[in-house]
């Protein structure tokens, strides 16, 4: 891999700004990739810091409209956080599982109903599991973030532990 450029990228935290992301080229196929920051979560405007947050908020049962005043972002914005972290939960949450156990954590016992407590409980246990191991710092939703690749709400299918 090469460096090949970049591109500019709206990120908002509180208000938008600007944020360059670097680009790399794979030197046989020749293909270039994002490279982005741990802040950014792929093909959404809010930071993963207020995503997580949201989510957060609506895993103890606050609803959309709550969590969106909560955050700041608007209500649409919310209900599309909430809609798509539960129809991506059970694979989340497997894959924060298999994390946290590659790591070196135990698997917690706990008392959760709803996809969005489950896989709040499985980000808190991966990270702190990646805390112990490898000595990670940055916010929760960050370190979930770079665990997952980037794409913790975003429409990709293929996640990435499922890589053969």
């Amino acid at each position: 891999m090469g460096f090949w450029g970049f591109y500019q990228r709206d990120v908002r935290v509180g208000s938008v700004s600007k944020v360059l992301v670097r680009r790399v080229r794979c030197r046989s196929c020749r293909t270039s990739h994002a490279m982005l920051p741990d802040f950014i979560a792929h093909g959404r405007l809010d930071s993963i810091e207020v995503i997580g947050a949201g989510i957060e908020v609506m895993a103890v049962g606050v609803g959309t409209r709550g969590a969106a005043a909560v955050t700041g972002v608007p209500h649409t914005t919310a209900r599309d956080w909430r809609r798509r972290s539960v129809s991506r939960a059970p694979m989340l949450t497997a894959g924060f599982w298999a994390a946290c156990v590659g790591l070196g954590g135990l698997v917690p016992r706990f008392v959760a109903t709803g996809a969005l407590s489950v896989l709040s409980v499985a980000v808190a246990a991966a990270v702190a599991a990646a805390r112990r191991r490898l000595g990670s710092h940055g916010s929760q939703w960050r370190i979930a973030n770079r665990i997952i690749g980037g794409h913790l709400i975003s429409t990709n299918t293929d996640p990435p532990w499922a890589a053969s």
